[in-house]
């Protein structure tokens, strides 16, 4: 008995040295990835255009530290680099590039790889909120504090479009890269809103919404799926009465604004 059990711990010890020696080689990649991050951004700096082969380069970068670091446990690495590459899918069409903007997420980065673990979820979001919003958004736009709405949107065009609605609604969005993630945001960050895509990998968006009523703590979170869908609909079927539908089209601007009326920033 005794030897099994020393037999046992002693393959926990070895598991944890392994995952420990996996982490600092993951904390070593992403560090040498950030630097060739850096060289592009430098280089397209320097550009008189946009090179297509750094941007190349910078894009193959992000996405391999998001892969990385999701599989690391590194949530808040992984949620910077989304966000990274969905900015830079949102502006490469800017003349001349926004590399000032692209820095802040480099830098974000940087600082997270540093701390060599998963932040506080504190630590976390003020780190967060650092970074550029997709949607050109003028808080001297509105007279009251701006709102914040959680989006969670399987198609990264629907996502662009819906975060300058959001803006137009004096609204400031933040994507999750996915349901789980949204879950843990919506938790950490208490959003004033989610909206989530009716259909998604792995749960649907009527089942993200019904886990985060569930939790005590984002029990009353307004909550809308973005859909083709009419409520009634038996994809719709389990969305709670108070949960909004914004639909796909011409209609979408309507939905959401009257999504979004009541909503008070928190």
């Amino acid at each position: 008995m005794k030897a099994a059990l020393c037999l046992g711990m002693g393959c926990m010890a070895l598991f944890d040295d392994i995952v420990a020696n996996l982490t600092q080689e993951f904390i070593g990649e992403s560090s040498d990835r950030l630097a060739r991050m850096q060289v592009s951004l430098t280089n397209l700096a320097a550009a008189k255009g946009a090179d297509r082969e750094e941007i190349m380069g910078l894009s193959r970068e992000i996405h391999s530290v998001k892969g990385s670091a999701a599989n690391f446990q590194f949530r808040t690495v992984a949620t910077v680099a989304h966000r990274f590459e969905d900015y830079m899918s949102a502006t490469l069409d800017q003349s001349p590039l926004p590399i000032e903007e692209y820095q802040r997420f480099v830098d974000a980065l940087s600082d997270l790889i540093d701390l060599g673990r998963e932040p506080d979820p504190k630590q976390s979001a003020q780190m967060q909120t650092k970074l550029p919003v997709l949607a050109a958004f003028d808080p001297t736009s509105v007279a009251v504090k701006p709102g914040r709405a959680l989006v969670v949107i399987r198609a990264r065009t629907m996502g662009h479009m819906l975060s300058r609605e959001l803006a137009n609604c004096g609204f400031m969005a933040q994507t999750a890269l996915d349901a789980f993630d949204a879950i843990r945001l919506a938790v950490t960050e208490r959003p004033d809103i989610v909206l989530t895509s009716a259909v998604m990998d792995g749960i649907s968006g009527v089942e993200l919404i019904a886990a985060i009523r569930a939790l005590k703590s984002t029990a009353d979170l307004p909550c809308a799926v973005v859909t083709s869908f009419d409520r009634g609909h038996p994809e719709l079927n389990g969305l709670p009465k108070d949960a909004g539908v914004v639909r796909l089209g011409k209609t979408l601007s309507d939905d959401l604004g009257m999504v979004l009326t009541g909503v008070a920033p928190r």
